[in-house]
């Protein structure tokens, strides 16, 4: 015998979705945040020092904040902004070896966090 269709468990359902979308959202808006000031903080950094690149734990810390932000909406993005707080960290082995170009540029950032943006609903 087929059960009779169920409002109350339509109604829960309902919930269930729009609290995954709401936090959803909430990661999305937190990871945006912290990638923001962490261009912020970089592009102030660039531009006070002429473009110098030397450690700098405190740009090291915020990338690795925003990467760590970032995996709970895109895990790619989080491990390509890992690259950033590396960099920072450590800057001369990324020359030396000539791996920055695993290191996303400032214009990079600013693409992906417009995408991120357009992903809070």
């Amino acid at each position: 015998m087929k059960q009779p269709f169920s409002l109350s468990m339509l109604w829960t359902v309902i919930k269930d979705v729009r609290k995954n979308l709401n936090d959803r959202n909430n990661n999305t808006i937190e990871a945006l945040g912290a990638v923001r000031k962490a261009f912020n903080y970089t592009y102030d950094y660039l531009v006070n020092n002429q473009g110098n690149y030397e450690p700098k734990m405190e740009l090291a810390d915020l990338w690795n904040d925003a990467s760590t932000k970032v995996m709970k909406v895109d895990p790619n993005l989080g491990d390509f902004l890992a690259n950033k707080s590396r960099f920072w960290a450590h800057p001369d082995i990324y020359i030396e070896l000539n791996r920055t170009v695993d290191v996303p540029t400032l214009k990079q950032i600013i693409d992906e966090m417009e995408r991120l943006r357009l992903k809070i609903q």
